[in-house]
């Protein structure tokens, strides 16, 4: 009977089901191998010893919070909203503006909370197509085309892509801004510390562009749960009438606040997941049966011969990597998370193993 009470357009819906075996390395979830500083430990630890008030609901607004993210990015703290992740932000924006029968143009392969909040909204996603045989490289030209056609409400481009890894060019993201003025184009930076390659700058020019950032990557504060988006302030006005109340801890928003105070850490940390990165794509290159993708990001996808066993057997092992197995245009593939050298080299080692003992 309860199954008849869920909505047709849901039933179909997995939920998420994130691997929580022992394992001896995880490289399955783009988190980083970091933990938190220990000079933001020790504030963090006075911070609780003093009293952080948690018998008292948190600010509501992040003001704090806010502003500090709009000092690191020299933007009006009024266009910031900040959320349980970025993927609750994706969600709300969603209830905001799509309704039964509106539309979303979003990437495949890619994030897919995209399609499915569009879903539980009632509303219609379509997509357009990153192929594997392009290097999944994205197409302003197909955007276009596509908003054109389908006069969707908003564009979504992941940038760089997960899981693929590949980028959008600044210019190439400002020419669909400029050219589809009646959708929001919502551009998902969860990875962007690992390029060089952001549009935030353009917010205050642009009215239309939505910006996602996260904490979970690049900060290693994927346990807090907390993203944020920028934006104008008319846009972030009107995002922020769907907003839960009380969506941020206030441990969540002071830990935030730590980590954008110490910067020099994170910095080291992120050069040293891109050295690792392109080490990663160079001995990846030279295994046979191997083929690799170039990312941006903190993570690789290589297309694998026999890519289930593979999978299979490096779980065996307690090494956790992301198996896409039979997913659209991404068959045979795996998405590698950069972990420490030490991580890294181990997982290579025992790669190199199953392919050549196959």
């Amino acid at each position: 009977m309860i199954e008849e009470l869920i909505r047709p357009e849901i039933r179909s819906f997995t939920p998420y089901n994130a691997n929580q075996q022992p394992y001896k390395i995880k490289l399955d979830a783009n988190e980083s191998p970091f933990n938190l500083p220990l000079t933001v430990r020790e504030k963090l630890s006075e911070f609780i010893k003093n009293d952080p008030q948690l018998n008292l609901y948190p600010d509501t607004d992040s003001i704090q919070l806010r502003k500090t993210i709009s000092e690191h990015w020299d933007v009006d703290s009024e266009g910031i909203i900040v959320g349980t992740g970025s993927d609750q932000l994706i969600q709300v924006m969603t209830n905001v503006f799509i309704g039964v029968g509106d539309k979303i143009l979003y990437p495949v392969p890619s994030f897919s909370m995209y399609r499915d909040s569009c879903l539980i909204a009632g509303g219609t996603p379509v997509k357009y197509l990153l192929n594997p045989e392009d290097g999944y490289e994205y197409s302003k030209e197909t955007i276009l085309e596509a908003y054109e056609k389908e006069q969707p409400k908003i564009i979504y481009i992941c940038n760089p892509n997960n899981p693929t890894g590949n980028i959008m060019s600044v210019s190439d993201v400002i020419d669909v801004v400029k050219y589809c003025r009646k959708s929001i184009v919502v551009v998902d930076e969860a990875y962007g510390e690992f390029c060089d390659n952001t549009v935030i700058p353009y917010v205050k020019e642009y009215e239309n562009l939505l910006v996602l950032r996260t904490f979970s990557k690049a900060y290693g504060l994927a346990g807090i749960r907390c993203g944020y988006s920028i934006s104008c302030k008319k846009l972030a006005s009107a995002v922020n009438l769907a907003r839960p109340p009380y969506n941020i801890s206030s441990l969540s928003q002071y830990i935030a606040q730590l980590i954008l105070s110490d910067k020099e850490e994170i910095n080291k940390n992120i050069e040293y997941l891109i050295e690792q990165r392109e080490w990663m794509i160079g001995k990846l290159s030279n295994i046979k049966g191997v083929e690799v993708y170039k990312s941006y990001a903190n993570f690789i996808l290589v297309k694998v011969d026999n890519c289930n066993d593979v999978y299979n057997r490096l779980c065996e092992k307690g090494i956790f990597v992301r198996n896409f197995g039979l997913a659209p245009l991404l068959t045979g593939c795996l998405r590698i998370s950069i972990g420490t050298n030490e991580q890294n080299s181990i997982f290579l080692d025992e790669l190199s193993t199953i392919c050549y003992n196959k």
